[in-house]
């Protein structure tokens, strides 16, 4: 596969068009799951097929495996041409609703789901990166919905320690994601 990346970066056509036949049926896959307003099926899988031909052009050879890096490339392309309509799709003049009924009447798209999927996955990811200690006493205190007092008369941890516990831990989590 190397070889024919490398071969597809010096401007050989029939190697690109290997590659891209290649991700063909990913592609498909992927474009079939995605419902992005004023794209067409078809639109997705041209989107696909560029996605694999920026990959190959940003691609460092000799660095991880092009299949995992491709793969990537196509679905995070995808998620941010997602990403892209549903913002253009939410710009209003006045940010401000007109009536309260408005507000409360508001449905989640599938596009909402997806990004609040992709950000749970993400939360939990980083959750799993911090010590446990760490992660019992954000579990507790925002999951749970335990108070740090609470907290502590179970620990045998003061309050203050497990205050700046919590700090620390919610600065590893920002940094983690």
């Amino acid at each position: 596969m190397e070889t024919l990346v490398e071969k597809a970066k010096n401007g050989d056509r029939k190697s690109l068009m290997v590659i891209i036949e290649k991700y063909k049926f990913l592609i498909i896959k992927l474009a079939s799951t995605y419902h992005i307003p004023s794209y067409e099926f078809e639109d997705l899988v041209q989107q696909g097929y560029l996605s694999v031909i920026k990959a190959v052009n940003l691609y460092t050879l000799g660095r991880n495996t092009f299949d995992g890096y491709c793969i990537n490339s196509i679905r995070t392309n995808f998620n941010a041409l997602l990403k892209g309509k549903i913002k253009h799709y939410r710009e209003v003049p006045n940010s401000d609703p007109t009536h309260k009924s408005t507000a409360e009447e508001y449905n989640f798209t599938l596009e909402d789901e997806v990004i609040a999927y992709e950000e749970v996955k993400r939360l939990y990811c980083a959750l799993e990166k911090l010590e446990i200690s760490e992660r019992s006493i954000v579990e507790r205190f925002y999951f749970i919905n335990d108070t740090l007092k609470e907290i502590a008369c179970d620990s045998s941890q003061s309050y203050n320690h497990l205050l700046r516990a919590k700090s620390k831990a919610l600065k590893k989590l920002r940094k983690y994601i």
